[in-house]
């Protein structure tokens, strides 16, 4: 291994994550990952956002937390009052005993990850599966803004300061789906990689929770769908989107949004690529 540190020259990839769900921000992946948490096939890390591949050799990171693979790996582990506790809630929610067959995470910056990290991580679990979650490129950099920008601010924001916010190379790089499907589809196995629409998680949660469910192998059942199967988590402000930024937005984005539409036309209501 070049790109992810590790103590050792064997790691124990016992812990490894069977599957990634891989973002970009404001894409229903937090409704995601609330909605398998507690399935009862399923071991996902108790942390929405470990950062781990996105901060390595990054210390100074604000989100850095892991120096090495091992301590990662490790975080994994469930204390025995986190086991006991998923037992009841399993056994309360959908008659089901907790036999995890899966480990998995969910960091959304995971999308944009350098090929070389990409490539070191199917290195260390050929099978490993990934979900990436679109949504319509307009609305995604309005909600990503609202949760940046507006959230939290006592002050208005003027449209200089969208318009520089919206033009970094950050956003940029979170409405161009093509590159970042491209990138993960290059090192995944085949089918290996999900294409989940966001639009679905209003329309039709259900079918597509299912959908997701068959994708990574586990158990489908109405019984394992939880709470928060019609809640709106991670919500940003209720601001509505100005015109002009609205005009703003569809005229930087038009490749990206045509992109968007092609790759809609292709899934359908999502699938295995």
């Amino acid at each position: 291994m070049n790109v992810i540190p590790t103590r050792t020259d064997r790691p124990d990839l016992r812990n490894f994550p069977d599957f990634l769900i891989l973002g970009p921000q404001r894409t229903g992946t937090t409704w995601l990952f609330f909605n398998l948490h507690l399935h009862p096939e399923i071991l996902l890390h108790r942390m929405k956002e470990t950062y781990f591949f996105s901060t390595l050799g990054k210390p100074e990171h604000p989100h850095f937390r892991y120096p090495c693979l091992e301590d990662y790996l490790g975080s994994f582990d469930e204390r025995f009052w986190e086991r006991l506790k998923k037992h009841y809630i399993c056994l309360r929610k959908s008659l089901s005993v907790y036999r995890p067959k899966i480990h998995g995470e969910a960091t959304a910056s995971y999308a944009l990850l350098p090929e070389e990290v990409i490539a070191e991580i199917v290195a260390c679990k050929p099978g490993i599966k990934g979900i990436i979650m679109l949504r319509d490129p307009v609305e995604r950099a309005w909600s990503h803004a609202k949760k940046t920008l507006v959230r939290g601010s006592s002050e208005p924001v003027g449209f200089e300061k969208f318009r520089e916010y919206f033009e970094s190379t950050g956003q940029r790089q979170r409405a161009d789906y093509p590159s970042m499907i491209a990138a993960w589809k290059r090192h995944l196995a085949p089918v290996h990689l999900y294409l989940g629409r966001y639009d679905r998680i209003v329309s039709a949660p259900s079918p597509f929770l299912e959908d997701v469910e068959r994708f990574l192998g586990v158990t489908t059942k109405a019984l394992f769908f939880n709470r928060h199967l019609t809640i709106k988590l991670n919500p940003t402000s209720d601001a509505s989107m100005p015109e002009d930024i609205r005009r703003f937005l569809e005229d930087l984005l038009a490749n990206d949004i045509d992109a968007y539409r092609r790759i809609l036309s292709d899934i359908g209501d999502g699938r295995a690529v």
